[in-house]
């Protein structure tokens, strides 16, 4: 007897749902413990990943997506021996008339981590 293609179908719909589902979670486990030089958590759920980076020559480290230059003082061991970079919405110094923070419009630099032998 020759196997239905609709159940075939089925179960490779499903292994892919199960597959884009459980490996943004799995992906981000990284990050839950991380931390930056000083101890402080790096990650809120979904504010770090990975990024192309250059380590320069004075032991600094740009980020060509963001075109922004991390202090060499600033990276941590990464990891898996890829690049780091978490970012957070600082609050202004201002609030809103009817109560709450005013977030920057601009993330910045919470940790960024580099392979230990890219510098």
């Amino acid at each position: 007897m020759k196997p239905r293609l609709g159940s075939r179908k089925m179960k490779k719909l499903v292994a892919a749902i199960v597959l884009c589902v459980s490996n943004p979670v799995l992906a981000h486990d990284i990050y839950s413990n991380l931390r930056d030089r000083n101890g402080h958590l790096c990650c809120n759920g979904q504010d770090c990943k990975p990024v192309e980076a250059i380590a320069l020559p004075d032991g600094n480290y740009y980020l060509p997506g963001s075109g922004e230059t991390i202090p060499a003082d600033m990276a941590a061991p990464s990891p898996d021996d890829r690049f780091h970079h978490c970012t957070h919405y600082p609050i202004a110094t201002e609030f809103f008339p009817w109560g709450g923070p005013i977030y920057e419009s601009e993330p910045k630099t919470r940790c960024f981590f580099a392979p230990m032998n890219s510098s």
